[in-house]
């Protein structure tokens, strides 16, 4: 079993995503919570231990790799479904959900892609999608496994945004990281940097309409550095790319 896999099966690291996943502050929780109110059938793609799914339903379906989380989420959500499975290759049949989300999942998947293929697949046409992740392949941000050069990152990726307002996004090709070995803190099993522009486009040229693409700037660190604070006042006021900059991912899409 990969390191980030032991990290998985640890009463620990569920108590810690427990007291995250009911945080109502969060927009992408609050997004998720007027969306479930005219949902149907909700699927939750890495559900972890259920608490998310539950304050959203009581009659939804959740997926996790993990048998630890799925075990929890079954003692303490008996309600709603739980099931142990590979997010790339899912058991339900095609037009399956209305309402499909995944919450702080898309930083440890191995081929986000395939992922995407399949929640394409089980989503009902007009189907909502959901995605809440770390921003952690912005140029101006880096996860914490990150050993690169944050100089090299910010000149190709601010580069790579300026070329990708005139073409499609067809491979996500987000850099991969090692997960950090030892001591657990938090995102230190990430294994890939999402990112909010990227992922937007690739959406669109997959099948889906981004409604919603929301900045997060109030999860900036408070000891934020002067470029990071001017990078905020250009990604509040709406510029291209900075708009895309924030800490962390929330978007919104339809199947079409």
């Amino acid at each position: 079993m990969v390191e980030k896999q032991k990290v998985w099966e640890t009463n620990n690291y569920y108590d810690k995503a427990h007291i995250s996943s009911l945080d109502l502050n969060n927009p992408g929780i609050r997004l998720l919570l007027n969306l479930s109110k005219k949902s149907r059938k909700i699927l939750d793609l890495g559900c972890g231990d259920g608490s998310r799914l539950s304050l959203l339903s009581n009659v939804g379906t959740g997926v996790d790799v993990s048998v630890k989380a799925i075990s929890i989420a079954k003692k303490r959500y008996p309600k709603c479904k739980f099931i142990i499975g590979n997010l790339e290759n899912l058991t339900f049949p095609n037009d399956s959900f209305d309402l499909l989300y995944s919450a702080y999942v898309f930083e440890h998947i191995d081929n986000v892609e395939k992922v995407i293929n399949e929640i394409k697949r089980v989503l009902t046409p007009s189907g909502n999608l959901v995605i809440i992740c770390p921003n952690y392949g912005a140029p101006n941000r880096a996860s914490p496994p990150f050993t690169g050069s944050r100089i090299n990152k910010f000149i190709s990726g601010f580069l790579n945004d300026l070329l990708n307002v005139f073409r499609h996004v067809k491979t996500l090709n987000w850099v991969k990281v090692t997960p950090i070995k030892g001591e657990y803190k938090s995102d230190f099993d990430v294994t890939i940097e999402p990112y909010s522009l990227s992922l937007s486009k690739y959406l669109e040229s997959n099948g889906f309409l981004v409604e919603k693409n929301f900045q997060t700037w109030e999860y900036e660190l408070e000891a934020a550095n002067i470029l990071q604070k001017i990078f905020r006042f250009l990604g509040l006021v709406g510029i291209y790319p900075f708009y895309y900059w924030s800490p962390h991912i929330v978007i919104q899409a339809k199947k079409i």
